[in-house]
């Protein structure tokens, strides 16, 4: 492991709890989960007929993801069953956001950063393929993994869009809007260690502020009695609970509380003068070395 990326993550360790077993996660790869698509077969049927090839499984909890322990090939996505769209490799923290989502069989819902397509489809599943949901990316290249995915999935209730979720006019309002922003990625450190780079400040801010404008268009497509979440997968308050607080001082939004099976970690309370004491309980991160997954940010917001 490259000492040099590693000391990247000391800025944070004011704010990380038990720092040094965070660092140490970040030294392990990061496992495998997968997400049983039960559009096409249920998850008794298809952890059985995995079993039966040589994977190992851990649940977790009454979720439908699986930590995979030990499997006969090399990438969990290299089966018969996963090329017929009976199951999705998603890490857990990233089925979070979905579940703080809470959508329901017909409900309009706005995924503005989709591709490649993990969250779509899992919402896509929650709701029964029933009601609608628009399917966006700004980068039309990413445009074909998630149709891709979509389609191997069996989705049958989603439109594809490519238009810049920083601005673009979606015509309708929705009851859910889930914004998984592009970000610094430092939560994806142990899928990709030898690819990382590191992040400057400057770069934080610039890429804060295109995620605040997805949060100000987002709250002009959402319902008054809708949803928004907001997701990310870094560590860096910048990106996170500063945009939040953007939403709630300039937006006229509010954090609600929503409760998720997955252990997380409150907000943290300041970062380089600026006080999230408002908002820190009320919003959730995800470390690796609580459950052994990525790194994740979550927030729900409502109109007050």
């Amino acid at each position: 492991m490259d000492e040099k990326k590693l000391s990247y993550f000391e800025q944070y360790r004011d704010i990380i709890p038990q720092f040094d077993k965070f660092l140490e996660s970040l030294k392990t790869p990061q496992p495998y989960w997968i997400r049983v698509n039960t559009l096409k077969i249920s998850e008794e049927a298809l952890i059985n007929r995995l079993q039966r090839k040589g994977f190992v499984f851990e649940i977790f909890g009454e979720l439908n993801a699986y930590r995979v322990v030990d499997m006969p090939v090399k990438h969990p996505g290299s089966t018969l069953e996963h090329s017929l769209g009976y199951y999705y490799v998603q890490d857990l923290a990233s089925m979070v956001p979905v579940l703080a989502l809470q959508s329901k069989k017909g409900d309009r819902v706005l995924d503005m950063c989709a591709a490649p397509g993990s969250k779509t489809t899992m919402i896509a599943e929650i709701m029964g393929n029933k009601g609608c949901i628009i399917a966006n990316d700004a980068n039309y290249r990413r445009l074909k993994s998630l149709a891709g995915n979509i389609e191997r999935l069996g989705i049958t209730n989603v439109i594809i869009t490519n238009r810049d979720a920083r601005n673009a006019d979606f015509g309708v309002l929705f009851d859910r809007i889930l914004i998984d922003a592009p970000c610094s990625g430092e939560g994806v450190f142990r899928k990709n260690p030898w690819g990382f780079r590191q992040i400057t400040e400057r770069e934080h801010r610039f890429l804060a502020s295109n995620q605040k404008k997805m949060m100000k268009n987002a709250v002009r497509h959402l319902k008054d009695n809708g949803r928004i979440v907001y997701s990310t997968c870094t560590f860096s308050p910048t990106e996170n609970e500063s945009v939040v607080k953007y939403a709630v001082e300039k937006l006229n939004m509010r954090v609600v509380d929503v409760d998720v099976p997955v252990p997380h970690c409150e907000g943290v309370e300041s970062w380089r003068s600026e006080d999230f004491s408002e908002i820190r309980r009320h919003v959730m991160r995800i470390y690796p070395h609580i459950v052994d997954t990525g790194g994740m940010f979550i927030a729900v917001l409502e109109k007050r």
